[in-house]
């Protein structure tokens, strides 16, 4: 699986996000656009009326745990690496394991810390693995 990697830095990094968008949209056919609605909810919108496929991922617990155990198996078992990029790698480096009764998630032990980018490819990886289970006809009624 071959990822490409796009920090953006300040306010104006949502307009450059939307922007990189549209450009790949015209380069390729986007199966899907994930993204956390936190920050992203109307540029996602304006995507959308644009008709570029967008899903709300929500960085709860009941995403991001699934998530996170999906990033760790791709790493550990070579699936994917991640890429040469010093300020991801920076990211990745911060990132730790957080604990909960419901399982372990991606965070950071300093609010200072950036890992967006790793957020965002748990993210893209578990959208990217989805498999919609096949339907199965039980009976007519």
């Amino acid at each position: 699986m071959h990822v490409g990697c796009w920090i953006g830095h300040g306010d104006g990094a949502v307009l450059e996000a939307v922007d990189l968008v549209r450009e790949l949209a015209h380069q390729y056919q986007l199966r899907e656009l994930v993204f956390d609605p936190w920050r992203f909810g109307q540029a996602a919108a304006e995507l959308d009326r644009e008709r570029v496929p967008v899903l709300a991922f929500p960085q709860t617990d009941a995403r991001m745990i699934p998530a996170s155990d999906r990033l760790y198996r791709a790493i550990v078992e070579q699936r994917l690496t991640l890429p040469a990029d010093p300020e991801f790698r920076a990211h990745a480096s911060a990132a730790v394991a957080k604990h909960s009764r419901r399982g372990w998630r991606i965070d950071k032990t300093n609010r200072a810390d950036n890992i967006d980018a790793i957020i965002a490819l748990a993210m893209a990886l578990e959208r990217a693995e989805h498999e919609v289970p096949a339907v199965q006809l039980l009976g007519w009624l």
